[in-house]
């Protein structure tokens, strides 16, 4: 559907279809993008990152790079918060062509963030981008007959530690950087992506009940929050993992990106998990008390996925919701306000379910910017 069909069906949608949250407007939710960057802005630091202290300051800074140097009320990179916080993350490149604090471990989402950097705001050197792209091309498992291969990890735990989370952040940093679909290791991604999905067309391993949906890794769940690996031992036999949000919707967003058609039984099959699991409340899958972990995130890759199979309605077990309406209310309604030093008002997100640095505001807004973003975009 093109944009100007889009913003047509507007009224008409939510007329029709009886939306339980109104369709906003382009100016509504570029009123919220505005009041979010201009919080996000107000709290970069002399040093030109985005967030004080030493937790996670790299690869926030990174994400709000992201967020604030995408369209709409893009930030030019001249400007000089963007500016300041490319010079900050330019500090952190390492000799083998990664980004990254060497004590965090996270050579993996630091270096893709700084890709995605690079790709948001038309900078980094064609030697600086291609180091970085060979650097995450060397932490993929090529070990033949591994059931992560094909996979990418945190680039410090070692071939065999691999997860589609990691792997999402990859492939979408390679191919913005303009690696295409068909190198033949974006190719084993796909088969990764496959041992992923709880589908047996493309997957035999012992846990697949066929649900369509995705797990963290062929041998990790992370339904329960935990850090734990699930892998079988002679006394214990393989559990049957479970499927969750974040991942089914990365395994989506990694499918297309990797030019797995939209009416592709794979990517249909995820997208039937998704419609009968469809919920704003908690990241679907997840155990109970830890359905928040990781919702600010569910969030951003649902409006990522979704924006991009261009479509605006789904079939729910509830019946036909507008993703666009419904992220939008969520979102709004998780809003906090905040007064800026110039005296007007900002606000900005948190999860108090503190999972993978959601408790920090300022990745909160990194996450939800580009969500909003997507939402703008989709209308």
């Amino acid at each position: 559907m093109t944009i100007a069909l889009r913003s047509a069906s507007l009224v008409l949608a939510a007329a029709v279809l009886g939306a339980a949250e109104p369709l906003p407007t382009k100016d509504q939710v570029a009123s919220l993008i505005g009041q979010a960057q201009n919080w996000l802005v107000a709290q970069q630091q002399a040093s030109g990152a985005f967030v004080p202290g030493n937790k996670f300051t790299l690869g926030v800074t990174q994400l709000s790079l992201v967020a604030l140097a995408s369209q709409p009320l893009a930030l030019k990179a001249t400007e000089p918060a963007i500016a300041k916080g490319l010079a900050f993350t330019a500090k952190f490149r390492q000799t083998d062509g990664s980004f990254m604090v060497p004590e965090e471990g996270l050579a993996n989402y630091c270096t893709s963030l700084q890709l995605q950097v690079f790709a948001a705001t038309a900078t980094g050197a064609p030697a600086e981008i291609k180091a970085a792209q060979e650097f995450l091309f060397g932490i993929q498992n090529a070990q033949a007959g591994s059931i992560n291969q094909g996979g990418i990890g945190y680039g410090s735990r070692g071939a065999g530690n691999e997860d589609l989370n990691n792997t999402t952040f990859s492939i979408l940093a390679l191919r913005n950087t303009g690696v295409p679909a068909s190198d033949p290791r974006m190719q084993a991604a796909v088969k990764f992506l496959e041992r992923c999905q709880n589908l047996s067309a493309v997957n035999t391993l012992p846990w697949v009940t066929g649900d369509g949906g995705a797990v963290y890794s062929p041998d990790e769940s992370k339904v329960n929050g935990s850090w734990d690996r699930q892998a079988p031992t002679p006394d214990k036999p393989a559990p049957k993992l479970a499927s969750y949000g974040t991942m089914t919707y990365s395994l989506i967003s990694s499918y297309l990106a990797l030019d797995v058609g939209k009416d592709d039984p794979r990517v249909k099959a995820a997208r039937d998990w998704i419609a009968a699991n469809w919920t704003l409340d908690a990241n679907p899958g997840m155990v109970k008390e830890k359905e928040k972990q990781g919702l600010l995130y569910y969030y951003t890759i649902m409006a990522r996925t979704l924006d991009v199979l261009d479509i605006d309605q789904l079939d729910t077990k509830a019946g036909k919701v507008d993703w666009r309406a419904e992220l939008f209310a969520a979102i709004k309604k998780r809003a906090q306000t905040a007064k800026l030093p110039d005296g007007g008002e900002g606000v900005f997100w948190i999860n108090e379910a503190d999972r993978w640095g959601e408790g920090l505001p300022q990745l909160g807004n990194g996450y939800l910017i580009q969500a909003l973003k997507r939402i703008h975009q989709a209308l």
